[in-house]
């Protein structure tokens, strides 16, 4: 580190070194001789810092973080596009509210635009758009596969008897194994068998 020297015109004669910069700079003796003895020449340089910039969160900032959120950049993708480490990002979203909700804003951005350039495509015919549409709108009209919702643990319980009852009672079962089910015993005809 250099510290600040003092001199004085007397001192220096023919040559003046200043300690900010290394330089020599040679004055001839007119020079020397127009300026006063009382002047004095200082030379000063202020340390440097070390390290990273420092990261600012400016409206500048604020708009690049809410774009590229928008176009679907993870937060390692955003701290590479501001030059940031993520440990950054993350720590910036957790002390700045507005950090968060450009991040925010962006995301909710982006889907409303798809929403509406799905519902846009399905409402010019686009067949696959209104398939998907319908399919996450109302999934419980317009889904290709209808969940049974039986349970195979109450299955494991039932009698012979019983599990051929509820197969009966379902139609949908009932019909692909129509040919192959027994028919149905009266209950006093199963009370003899036993």
């Amino acid at each position: 580190m250099l510290k600040s020297h003092t001199v004085s015109i007397k001192d220096i004669g023919l040559c003046i070194c200043t300690c900010a910069h290394f330089a020599s700079i040679a004055l001839d003796m007119e020079t020397i001789e127009d300026i006063s003895p009382t002047e004095i020449i200082e030379s000063e340089r202020k340390p440097q810092k070390t390290g990273r910039k420092r990261f600012e969160i400016t409206p500048s900032v604020l708009e690049q973080v809410e774009k590229y959120s928008g176009l679907g950049f993870n937060m390692s993708q955003i701290a590479t596009v501001l030059g940031v480490d993520e440990r950054t990002v993350y720590a910036k979203k957790a002390a700045f509210s507005q950090f968060d909700q450009a991040i925010k804003k962006g995301r909710l951005s982006a889907i409303g635009q798809v929403s509406n350039a799905l519902f846009d495509s399905a409402m010019n015919g686009n067949i696959t758009a209104q398939i998907f549409y319908l399919k996450n709108r109302a999934p419980e009209m317009y889904q290709d596969v209808i969940q049974q919702k039986h349970s195979i643990e109450s299955i494991g319980k039932l009698s012979d008897t019983q599990l051929l009852d509820e197969i009966r009672k379902d139609e949908s079962i009932s019909s692909q194994v129509s040919g192959l089910l027994p028919l149905p015993q009266s209950h006093s005809e199963s009370q003899d068998q036993t």
